[in-house]
């Protein structure tokens, strides 16, 4: 719900920029408002079926320590792509953190994590910098 909530501001504040400004967040919000909507479809649907099976003493089981280090590493995927993406902007962080995380949390195979990364940056590449004339920004270490 927290998510929800975050995309909507994220499309009410691209909805104050001017048009040209406004096209990235925009995008992104709506992307982000369909990704937190699903989660939330997810677990609720996740949460109807697990009060159906639980007895009525039972709450579940407590969460487990690998549960946690499992929602922790999560985290430090975002940090990362986040640190990358700062220092080398979005369609080398893109490629470089596609094909880490595919690979190594994914356990992809070499070719399959290189495929997917390429297909991502591309797709990137041709929405942002080629169909819309786009900026992608370039990171501190390779800006101009």
């Amino acid at each position: 719900i927290v998510l929800l909530a975050v995309a909507v501001a994220v499309l009410l504040t691209a909805a104050g920029y001017s048009r040209s400004s406004g096209l990235f967040p925009f995008f992104i919000g709506w992307i982000f408002l369909a990704l937190a909507s699903l989660e939330v479809l997810l677990m609720l649907r996740k949460l109807l079926r697990g009060a159906e099976a639980l007895p009525a003493d039972d709450h579940g089981p407590a969460e487990s320590p690998g549960g946690v280090w499992q929602q922790a590493g999560g985290f430090l995927w975002l940090a990362a792509f986040l640190l990358l993406l700062w220092l080398a902007g979005f369609l080398l962080a893109t490629i470089i953190f596609i094909f880490a995380f595919t690979r190594l949390s994914g356990q992809r195979t070499f070719k399959q994590a290189a495929l997917v990364a390429a297909a991502a940056t591309a797709f990137e590449y041709v929405v942002f910098v080629w169909l819309l004339e786009y900026r992608l920004y370039a990171g501190v270490l390779f800006a101009n």
